[in-house]
């Protein structure tokens, strides 16, 4: 099995990701804060937190980790997310 295959086999179902993005954002939106305060507040470039809002791209663990430390709202609804167990905010 060639590489580019086994790579579109090995990731072919990875929506999770980009529906916890779409759920961050949505709680980045409804706290009534903008893109460029985002990248500004957790020091990585506009462009890649403009991906997030505008484009549905996934973020990485460090941003994930970057918006956990410095907002208590996405650190909350990571922990209450896992509290719960359940797939279905994903």
């Amino acid at each position: 099995m060639s590489r580019s295959n086994l790579w579109q086999f090995c990731h072919k179902n990875m929506r999770k990701n980009k529906t916890l993005t779409k759920n961050i954002v949505w709680e980045i939106r409804r706290h009534k804060l903008t893109s460029k305060q985002v990248a500004r507040d957790i020091a990585i470039p506009t462009e890649r937190v403009r991906n997030w809002f505008y484009r549905s791209t996934r973020m990485t663990a460090l941003d994930l980790l970057c918006l956990m430390r410095t907002y208590d709202f996405i650190k909350m609804y990571i922990m209450d997310m896992l509290i719960d167990g359940s797939d279905s905010d994903l």
